[in-house]
């Protein structure tokens, strides 16, 4: 694996030398990067245990809580649990300031998204994830669940306001989740119903004309019923200035989510959980430039809009004597819409201006059934099983609506299509105690694909198919608070159809492009084996928290995206399939509670992608060019985060962060890349029983940062030639949030 070269926050605190780019937002990896990398890891590990055994870190009271993973069949702790997983806590997303889950991903080695929207919306674990959805149908690769219901390719859901934690496993999980997480899943999961009536009130402001508010409510509703309510409110005006319409708030946000849970507990064997989330969220799309600048001339600028209600429903009954009965029902529908103006001005003369939209109306139901053993194997049995079957339904209909103007006219397109896909699924696993400290499993998941699809071009394909994935994995525990394990996964992701593909291919396209997109018009479903190897546990009497894994993944009928373009600017997507693609890397994290008041925390992923060989249309000669060995889009080499949270006194807190990530191709057509940066996160604050009040600030040194790109001739003023166009992150942001708790 080629290491990745340090980032340059770390060589300016002499690490290493202080060589700088040569080109800003190009950065190449450096050839002597790997010895300068050891140095870096072997310097900050003999730091961080020189400070921690300089302290006395056997104290009762420095200890690290426990944290458990709810995405396994049964809740685990996290040092004990065989996967790689981050969880990241309600107070690190607080401490952040946090709206939204792609504010906090930085804490999650190896854990990207790609934007294109107001938010990011789009995943990728390890590499593997889409980038993008225009006219096609989309299944995801990263899932995403918010407390049963199942949001995957929709991430504008994930708002984060009484959250108590999320999840991020990467790698497949074939055996619980199925096609929707080949790549990896995130699970969020909000505060549950409480015993005791309490509630809080949050009221917030920060720069770019940013206000939040919101209210929780929770506690017994009757005898046997808890119930909890929480509402949250967001506004800003983003982070562009359109010049042409003397507007600031043309790429801002408008976000609201209501959340309630309800809890029965009918008898002593039965449980019954009910959560509901509402979330309508209104916000502007006008993120490029023809300058790659926060200044935009466009005189249509777009929108990014999403009105959701899901809602799930769980049942847990013990009174079985061999097992536990738990069945999931969840229920989601959504109106979605996202614009954009694609000439990104205002030109008149000489220029093509247009628009378009595309509105979704996205409706689901599953239903998970499972039977669990009692006990755990290797705990309190010497064997345990899990026996389940899943029931999937999704349809979505598009209504696409595209103009354009020139100096001879407005000229309006129009496009519909519909998709329906099915699924259905048996899956088990089982778990034996070997010997002491031993335990193999073994999970299996059978899932049977029904897809249906048809548009208003005349394309219509009926795809379907049989998969299975699953896992067979060892662990072992190496002496008290220290966990090895082993495992081997298979994933896999449902097939499809290249709408766009298909339409392009008309007796008018170029010869040559017909006949390469009619090759392309169905895409093959795609399967992932990863070989994986982790060390988990505990030190120091609990002050130290850490896990590292190594992991190995071969795809196979990957799953490309990539574009042909049809000159000036029309352009058109599809997914091929791509032979030996493989994604290899490492991931480590550590929190240490150096004393009573210091706490310590970092996380790295290294990561290492090839693409295998990917046919596509050059965006500068219009040859048909073959990709092979590049590394995979959207796949940083390396992404890092460090955290330091010092107590200054029992009620006052200071808490800084430091978040990088490598440079990296932007798409699998063309070559260009983001720039590496590193951002610095600051919080400092008051936390009483009651009264909570944090100032803090993220970005803060103000660091350019691109969250998309693309490589095309959009600019008429320049002879249309090809250059590349930044989407950028956030900037520098500050503000100061109060809680009142009640």
């Amino acid at each position: 694996m080629n290491l990745p070269s340090l980032p340059r926050g770390l060589r300016d605190c002499g690490f290493a030398s202080t060589d700088e780019p040569t080109l800003a937002g190009l950065q190449q990896p450096s050839a002597s990067s790997n010895s300068r990398l050891v140095r870096m890891l072997g310097l900050l590990s003999f730091g961080v245990a020189a400070a921690a055994f300089g302290q006395d870190t056997a104290q009762e009271d420095a200890l690290i809580e426990e944290v458990v993973v709810t995405a396994s069949f049964r809740d685990t702790a996290l040092e004990t649990a065989p996967v790689s997983v981050s969880v990241l806590s309600a107070d690190s997303i607080n401490l952040r300031a946090a709206q939204h889950l792609e504010q906090a991903l930085g804490m999650a080695p190896n854990l990207n998204y790609a934007a294109g929207a107001s938010r990011g919306r789009f995943l990728q674990a390890r590499g593997v994830g889409e980038r993008s959805q225009f006219k096609d149908p989309l299944d995801a690769s990263v899932g995403l669940v918010i407390d049963g219901v199942d949001f995957s390719g929709i991430g504008l859901a994930a708002v984060l306001h009484d959250v108590r934690q999320v999840e991020v496993l990467r790698g497949p999980q074939g055996t619980a989740f199925g096609s929707n997480a080949l790549g990896g899943l995130v699970l969020v999961t909000t505060n549950d119903p409480t015993e005791r009536f309490e509630g809080s009130l949050t009221a917030g402001l920060g720069n770019y004309g940013a206000w939040q508010t919101g209210a929780v409510l929770s506690g017994p509703l009757s005898d046997g019923v808890l119930g909890r309510l929480a509402v949250h409110r967001f506004k800003g005006d983003g982070y562009i200035k359109n010049a042409y319409l003397d507007a600031d708030d043309s790429n801002g946000f408008e976000e609201l989510a209501v959340r309630g849970k309800l809890r029965w507990r009918l008898g002593e064997a039965t449980q019954v959980d009910l959560a509901g989330l509402f979330l309508d969220a209104d916000n502007g799309y006008d993120a490029f430039s023809l300058e790659n600048r926060r200044r935009t001339g466009s005189d249509e600028p777009g929108h990014d809009r999403q009105k959701s209600l899901g809602l799930s429903l769980n049942l847990a009954h013990d009174g079985f004597a061999p097992f536990r009965v738990e069945a999931s029902l969840f229920w989601e529908d959504s109106d979605l819409e996202y614009g954009f103006d694609w000439d990104w001005s205002n030109l008149a003369a000489g220029g093509v201006r247009g628009a378009e939209n595309n509105a979704r109306d996205r409706d689901a139901v599953g239903l998970d059934l499972r039977l669990l053993s009692r006990g755990r194997a290797g705990t309190d049995a010497p064997f345990s099983w899990v026996l389940g079957a899943y029931h999937y339904r999704r349809a979505v209909g598009l209504d696409y609506n595209d103009h354009w103007q020139d100096s001879y006219g407005f000229w309006p397109s129009s496009f519909s299509s519909e998709f329906e896909s099915k699924r259905q699924a048996v899956y088990g696993q089982m778990d034996w105690a070997l010997a002491e400290g031993w335990v193999l499993s073994l999970g299996g998941r059978f899932e049977a694909y029904d897809n249906d699809y048809s548009d208003s071009a005349g394309v219509a394909a009926k795809p379907d198919d049989n998969h299975w994935g699953g896992r067979i994995s060892l662990q072992r525990r190496l002496g008290a608070g220290l966990m090895a394990y082993a495992l081997v996964s298979r994933g896999f992701k449902t097939g499809g159809v290249n709408g766009q593909a298909a339409a392009a291919a008309d007796p008018e396209t170029d010869p040559q492009v017909a006949e390469f997109l009619n090759a392309r018009i169905a895409f093959k479903a795609e399967t992932l084996v990863n070989y994986e190897a982790g060390l988990k546990g505990r030190a120091f009497d609990g002050a130290l928290q850490f896990s590292l894994s190594a992991f190995f993944m071969q795809r196979n009928d990957m799953q490309a995206r990539a574009w042909v373009l049809f000159p000036p600017a029309d352009w058109k997507s599809y997914l091929d399939n791509v032979d030996e693609g493989e994604n290899a890397g490492l991931e480590a994290e550590a929190a240490w509670q150096a004393t009573e008041r210091l706490r310590l925390a970092v996380g790295l992923g290294l990561l290492d992608t090839q693409l295998g060989e990917l046919t596509v249309r050059d965006v500068d000669t219009y040859e048909l060019l073959r990709q092979k060995g590049r590394e995979q889009a959207h796949a940083p080499s390396y992404q890092f985060h460090a955290s330091a949270h010092f107590d200054l006194h029992p009620n006052y807190f200071i808490n800084v962060q430091l978040e990088g990530k490598d440079a990296f191709q932007f798409s699998n057509s063309h070559d260009q890349r983001s720039g590496a940066y590193e951002a610095l996160h600051l919080s400092v604050g008051y936390r009483g029983d009651r009264l909570e009040v944090t100032a803090w600030g993220r970005n803060l040194t103000d660091a350019d940062y691109e969250v998309r790109g693309f490589y095309f001739g959009n600019n008429p003023l320049k002879g249309w030639i090809n250059e590349p166009y930044y989407q950028y992150g956030e900037p520098r942001v500050f503000g100061l949030t109060a809680t009142m708790r009640f």
